[in-house]
């Protein structure tokens, strides 16, 4: 079965792009006249044809240069060139767990309320990204049931297995990638962690000069307002969670024009290691790229206020 929208997803391509990702896939330059160079020329069927054959091969390496919308994804998927684990699914148990400096160094085992609520709203991004990710494949649009365990900041989660493996593709990747290109996520999730966190430091310190107490002083001014934008904001989040929870999230419409911009997150990890961490997690090459492209920015983002944090994402044992 061909597929045209990944034969006009080609076409957007510069031919180095496209020769770029015919090396990664190990496949032989054998294209048509209309895939190669800028041609105008060539016959659709010729094209049609060599899409067909070699379009499931190709499109995690492409993918990792273009992000593609919604709308397209699930064309890619009802055309056959993205393919998925049916059984991912289904319910499954999992532990996500949050360990950080401020945590571990927390005594008689327990747990600063502001830690607390720092890796909820973390989770929460993360969740909220992978939902809108995996609509496209049929996935049940509900925010998982947590437990909270005692000891550490451990949510024990009930969710489809496409929350779980794309946890655990975003845990691997993000650890492993040395520097974070993009820096993006939602901005008034990411300020209330942030806040969070600096209400924590504000009210440990004890005993300080006036000359400190004049800076805290100021330092609670600024946060007063960052607070203050954010529960004015607060209502787009929401607003935003909900549709997610009646899996009515609007179309990313804005993709094309932000990939024009920016190359998409997967661009950033090393392809051996998507490859290795979307087996780890039972993820098709393509789908994994693509859960990584929508989800990866949202952690790069909480890694930028929570620096330090490691996030080990464990199926429980059924």
């Amino acid at each position: 079965m061909s597929s045209e929208v990944l034969r006009e997803i080609l076409l957007e391509l510069t031919e180095r792009d496209r020769l770029e990702i015919l090396r990664e896939a190990g496949i032989r330059d054998d294209r048509p006249l209309l895939l190669r160079g800028d041609a105008d020329d060539g016959l659709l069927e010729e094209a049609d044809s060599w899409v067909a054959q070699n379009g499931v091969k190709i499109l995690p390496h492409l993918l990792r240069r273009i992000d593609p919308s919604d709308d397209e994804m699930i064309q890619l998927l009802q055309d056959g060139m993205l393919r998925f684990d049916r059984k991912l699914l289904e319910p499954r148990e999992f532990m996500v767990r949050f360990n950080h400096p401020s945590i571990r160094g927390a005594a008689d085992g327990g747990l600063p309320l502001s830690e607390v609520t720092a890796t909820s709203l973390a989770l929460t991004e993360l969740i909220t990204s992978l939902l809108a990710a995996n609509r496209p494949f049929g996935a049940d649009a509900k925010m998982p049931t947590v437990r909270v365990a005692a000891g550490s900041v451990d949510f024990l989660a009930t969710g489809t297995g496409l929350i779980l493996a794309g946890l655990g593709l975003l845990a691997t990747c993000g650890v492993n990638v040395i520097s974070s290109p993009v820096i993006v996520g939602t901005p008034v999730l990411l300020s209330a962690i942030e806040l969070t966190l600096n209400w924590q430091k504000r009210s440990s310190e004890k005993g300080r000069s006036d000359a400190e107490r004049a800076k805290v002083d100021a330092a609670r001014a600024r946060a007063d307002d960052k607070k203050i934008e954010a529960e004015t904001a607060g209502q787009e989040l929401d607003n935003e969670i909900k549709r997610v929870q009646l899996g009515n999230l609007p179309a990313q419409e804005d993709h094309r024009t932000e990939k024009q911009l920016a190359l998409p997150a997967s661009f950033f990890v090393p392809i051996a290691l998507l490859d290795r961490a979307c087996k780890e997690n039972s993820l098709a090459p393509a789908h994994g790229v693509h859960l990584v492209n929508r989800g990866l920015p949202s952690l790069f983002g909480i890694l930028r206020v929570m620096p330090g944090l490691a996030i080990t994402v464990e199926k429980k044992a059924s």
